[in-house]
């Protein structure tokens, strides 16, 4: 089984540092054979005159043949790497259950203010097409005409919608509470959050405020 295919090119840099595997701890006597022991250090040679000082072969490099990728679809535990299966010296598979292509990859809705409305596909369910650089750019210059409530207010709506549609394909969502109650409390925030865009930022000299930053408290009544 071999790592994803970007990390699989590490294997066959022809130079290591210099100090190569000698940190390697192995018990006494690691000293007298060269790296770091007996059966620790990546497969090479020492090289004599060079700039570093080992090399490592790749025809060496130890390749673990894998379970397969239908075993590792049949498993609760995946690895959190792309397998390759050998198919010819030319001709290469990945399988990668979180890919693109891959029909187990779980179709999650968007977090971002910026979603595109789902589309609904020919087995019934939602698909979520990713935005353009034409959506990006209409976007930011939206974003960019609201004020701060306002940007706050449709960042806690998209935050909302996002729990709603995760709530609706895996359950839960409540905590115990029931759909009524999470509703009225949706429906108090929604006030909260259009009577503080209604209200607009606090004026400096309406004595809320010190000129020092704190805040004023106004004086106890005499006794």
């Amino acid at each position: 089984m071999r790592p994803t295919s970007i990390l699989a090119g590490a294997s066959r840099l022809p130079l290591t540092s210099k100090r190569a595997n000698k940190d390697f701890y192995k018990g006494t006597g690691q000293s007298r054979v060269p790296g770091g022991g007996h059966r620790t250090g990546p497969p090479g040679v020492h090289v004599v005159r060079g700039k570093a000082k080992y090399r490592v072969l790749d025809e060496k490099v130890r390749v673990f043949i894998g379970p397969g990728a239908q075993t590792l679809e049949q498993t609760e535990l995946r690895p959190y790497v792309a397998t390759q299966q050998l198919l010819s010296n030319d001709d290469t598979r990945f399988f990668n259950p979180f890919a693109r292509s891959s029909a187990d990859r779980p179709k999650l809705p968007s977090f971002s203010p910026n979603a595109l409305p789902p589309t609904s596909s020919s087995e019934g369910e939602s698909e979520y097409a990713k935005p353009t650089k034409k959506d990006f750019t209409a976007f930011s210059k939206r974003y960019q005409r609201l004020d701060g409530p306002q940007k706050q207010a449709l960042i806690m709506d998209a935050r909302r919608n996002w729990f709603n549609e995760m709530s609706r394909l895996y359950g839960g969502g409540g905590g115990g509470v029931s759909a009524q109650q999470v509703q009225v409390e949706e429906q108090a925030t929604r006030n909260v959050e259009e009577r503080a865009a209604a209200a607009g930022p606090t004026e400096p000299g309406d004595g809320s405020q010190s000129p020092e930053g704190t805040e004023t408290k106004p004086a106890a009544p005499a006794a």
